[in-house]
């Protein structure tokens, strides 16, 4: 939202931000809600109380909402996650171009696999007949690799930009902490972030560390942070020796070693995981080819190795440009070329 939204403002587009979200389940962390938009939205109030009130993520458009959306609305930007209802009723109901915004699947998994059973199969037999108006706007060029055709058939990438905050602190690295960092949020919450705690401890516990991420439930662990403010959390970057980011991942990279990167902490990260991948393998000294190289970079980071650190971060710039607002306004400039009246 941070991000992309005043692209779309800048492109020319009001902008309607859906109200109801999932608070109510504890493995959904991506949602936020405002309303600082709805005051520029060309929308009659019954209509805005309508847009309001509805759970896309749970109900169907009932013909009192389709008939607003098809008359107001020329784009629905959407993702694709286990909530289903709002790409597939996107695809069924809307007349304008709907892009299915997707940020990359742990791996194996892929996107299509949420459409394969009974009541989902419509969605991808749809598709095809759209045409252009449907857009599979992948965050990274390899996501579409491992989709179905009709999906791989309309991807375009756009790569995620970082959130201006964080360039207000852009080069404010200081280091003189005396901790690693690491992300690891919903630790007893998530099965899958519950392992990457476990190989955290296993692989780095030897390490002097602390580790951040939202929890919903309290974690007997004093490495474990409370929750923080963004700029605590970039406060935490600034003085931190390095940043470690095990993640194997080949498509899907966290927002935070990349924020990282913009206030300047060293960042060591795995070869073939998806930041190495965006780099095309380029021989960057924050890649290691393994836990143990990391743990012997890292130790030596937090001994206070000048000449490690300044080379690591010498080179994080060149990723750092590949996630700019600059780069993801031509990507959506593409797409959205043709101004419409409401996003």
């Amino acid at each position: 939202m941070q991000s992309e939204v005043p692209i779309f403002r800048d492109l020319g587009y009001e902008v309607f931000i859906p109200k109801v979200i999932p608070t109510d389940d504890p493995g959904y962390r991506s949602g936020a809600v405002t309303y600082e938009f709805d005051e520029a939205l060309g929308l009659s109030p019954a209509a805005l109380r309508v847009l309001n009130a509805h759970d896309f993520y749970r109900r169907p458009w009932s013909p009192t909402l389709e008939r607003i959306l098809n008359e107001e609305f020329d784009v629905v930007v959407t993702s694709i996650s286990a909530y289903l209802t709002p790409a597939m009723e996107a695809v069924r109901a809307f007349a304008g171009t709907v892009v299915a915004r997707v940020f990359g699947r742990e791996h194996p998994r892929r996107y299509t696999e949420f459409f394969l059973g009974p009541r989902a199969a419509a969605f991808l037999n749809r598709i095809p007949a759209m045409g252009d108006r449907f857009v599979f706007g992948q965050a990274f060029d390899n996501l579409a690799d491992v989709e179905d055709p009709v999906l791989r058939a309309r991807a375009h990438t756009i790569t995620p930009p970082l959130p201006p905050f964080v360039y207000e602190r852009a080069g404010t690295w200081r280091g003189g902490g005396e901790h690693a960092i690491l992300l690891c949020p919903g630790i007893a919450e998530s099965p899958y972030y519950g392992a990457q705690y476990d190989e955290i401890k296993r692989c780095f516990g030897g390490l002097p560390h602390r580790i951040f991420g939202r929890q919903l439930t309290p974690i007997d662990d004093p490495a474990v942070l409370d929750y923080l403010s963004d700029d605590a959390l970039l406060d935490l970057y600034a003085a931190a020796p390095v940043f470690l980011y095990p993640s194997t991942e080949p498509r899907h990279v966290h927002y935070s070693p990349l924020e990282a990167m913009v206030v300047g902490t060293p960042v060591l990260y795995r070869r073939d995981a998806l930041i190495d991948t965006v780099m095309s393998g380029a021989d960057m000294p924050g890649a290691c080819v393994d836990a143990a190289e990391m743990d012997v970079k890292a130790r030596a980071l937090l001994a206070g190795d000048r000449g490690l650190a300044d080379a690591i971060r010498a080179t994080q710039d060149a990723v750092v440009r590949k996630f700019s607002i600059e780069v993801a306004h031509a990507q959506w400039a593409q797409i959205l070329a043709p101004v419409g009246a409401v996003a």
